[in-house]
């Protein structure tokens, strides 16, 4: 009940006071071979029991000392495991959305399959940014930027300008994100020499929303097309999903863009 030195005690009172009583001659402390011999095997008794309620108290110490660390531990694989199941659902959900979204505008199943590739090739870069924002790491919203256009070869500085914060986002904000900047690169691939991207944060109606503005430059005038298309068609529905807007703008100089966002949705607590 009290610990090892409480036990030390009493197993040397308890062993005078046998010595004293009940190891001939009774009554004194005389030392002969019959009260040696009582005493040793005491002591060896003695040893043994106190050894192993040593043993036995610091078991319990370490179990003790060990259940706040599992208990932990316990709880960030509960957390890692719910947000893994999250981030997958949320994945398969924008494939589910693309495969059908694809179909629509897709006439051949060669349409259908370049469509999906492009889309799902978009995508893995973000599933990288994922898995850095899984371990503690930021993606921020250049990093998102340079990665979608990287493959287009306009993530250079002598194509590509890149102005406004530069803040974390949400594991929820990198993957939409990500296929809005890829859907206008893909668009702009063929004959545009520079792209100029602005990223702010503005107050509108009570809500802070992300505007992102692309200014595409020296190439040829861009042309309203007679219907949208699919590029079009999906830039507009992911804005919307995200609380925000999709605006075009066809100038002789270029195309311009003005992507919103919900910023609560795709900015991460840093942003704030």
């Amino acid at each position: 009940m009290w610990g090892i030195l409480a036990s030390i005690t009493c197993a040397a009172l308890s062993g005078l006071a046998a010595w004293y009583w009940f190891v001939p001659p009774f009554a004194s402390f005389s030392v002969d071979t019959e009260s040696v011999t009582a005493l040793i095997f005491y002591l060896v008794v003695i040893a043994i029991d106190l050894g192993l309620l040593q043993l036995a108290l610091f078991t319990l110490g370490s179990q003790v000392r060990s259940q706040p660390a599992l208990t932990s531990a316990l709880q960030l694989q509960q957390t890692v495991s719910e947000e893994v199941d999250h981030r997958l659902r949320n994945l398969l959900a924008t494939v589910n959305g693309l495969i059908s979204f694809s179909q629509k505008h897709a006439s051949t199943s060669d349409e259908l399959g370049d469509h999906l590739r492009q889309r799902v090739r978009a995508m893995s870069h973000s599933i990288a940014l994922l898995r850095g924002a899984a371990h503690g790491e930021k993606a921020n919203i250049r990093q998102v930027i340079q990665s979608a256009l990287r493959p287009f070869g306009i993530a250079d500085n002598d194509r590509l300008a890149i102005e406004g914060i530069d803040a974390p986002l949400s594991a929820n904000g990198i993957v939409p994100l990500n296929l809005v900047i890829h859907e206008l690169g893909t668009n702009c691939l063929k004959y545009v020499s520079t792209v100029s991207i602005g990223c702010t944060v503005v107050t509108a109606n009570g809500r802070q929303m992300l505007h992102l503005t692309w200014e595409e430059r020296r190439g040829p005038a861009a042309l309203r097309p007679e219907r949208a298309g699919f590029g079009t068609e999906l830039l507009t529905r992911m804005s919307r999903s995200l609380g925000g807007t999709c605006d075009f703008v066809y100038e002789s100089a270029g195309l311009s863009a003005v992507v919103t966002m919900d910023s609560d949705r795709v900015l991460g607590e840093a942003a704030g």
